[in-house]
């Protein structure tokens, strides 16, 4: 299960002039400077904030720097330039903290998975096109993402493409892979989180909660 977590996360060059700045004194910040790793920690975890070096940012190749623009997407940010002995802040550092405070609230409201039986094509994320799509069965669904089974070994992948072929709006949902599941009754299963899912695709999931859950309050 992806942890709920209100520490802050920041992709940085050099975590050590972060160490005495007064405008983030007070947050709780998990430095990266591993692209990869930071990737990781992404998926696996929720955090309220992010702080992104744009020096860092600019600098990764472009394949790269788009998935680190689909992970901050929906998270408060905060971008800084690395000068000199310390950081200098783009944005106002009141008004991040506040927004990290308000998204942490958000994170602690539950999302609780839905059992479903659907179909769905995956594709990896070097193939937004689908045109090499793989087959899947999607098991459990919320609004932060789904679990699904495939037969394809995903293992050395992080991103991929999701095509919910019963949905009225059938654009790939670009995801990623959280962690991989074995044993139960989802073999060779994986836990992925949307990056990019449409509005009117996040509606009509929603939609099939309320129709599936019987018990769900639509009032």
């Amino acid at each position: 299960m992806i942890q709920n977590n209100n520490q802050i996360i920041a992709l940085t060059d050099d975590h050590t002039l972060y160490n005495d700045s007064e405008q983030i004194s007070g947050l709780n910040i998990e430095h990266y400077s591993c692209v990869d790793s930071f990737f990781s920690a992404m998926l696996k975890n929720n955090y309220s904030g992010i702080i992104l070096n744009m020096h860092k940012v600019m600098k990764t190749p472009c394949c790269e720097r788009n998935k680190i623009l689909s992970l901050s997407a929906d998270l408060p940010t905060m971008r800084s330039i690395e000068r000199g002995e310390s950081p200098i802040f783009i944005d106002d550092s009141d008004l991040f903290k506040c927004s990290c405070q308000k998204h942490s609230c958000l994170l602690s409201r539950p999302s609780c998975p839905i059992t479903v039986s659907l179909p769905v094509k995956i594709s990896f994320d070097n193939d937004p096109a689908m045109a090499k799509p793989v087959a899947g069965i999607i098991h459990d669904i919320c609004e932060r993402g789904c679990t699904f089974h495939t037969d394809e070994d995903l293992t050395n992948y992080d991103f991929l493409y999701l095509k919910i072929e019963s949905l009225a709006n059938r654009l790939p949902i670009y995801s990623g892979i959280c962690r991989s599941i074995s044993g139960g009754s989802c073999l060779c299963g994986y836990n992925v989180r949307f990056l990019d899912i449409k509005e009117d695709q996040l509606s009509e999931l929603q939609d099939i909660y309320m129709d599936t859950n019987p018990t769900t309050d639509k009032s």
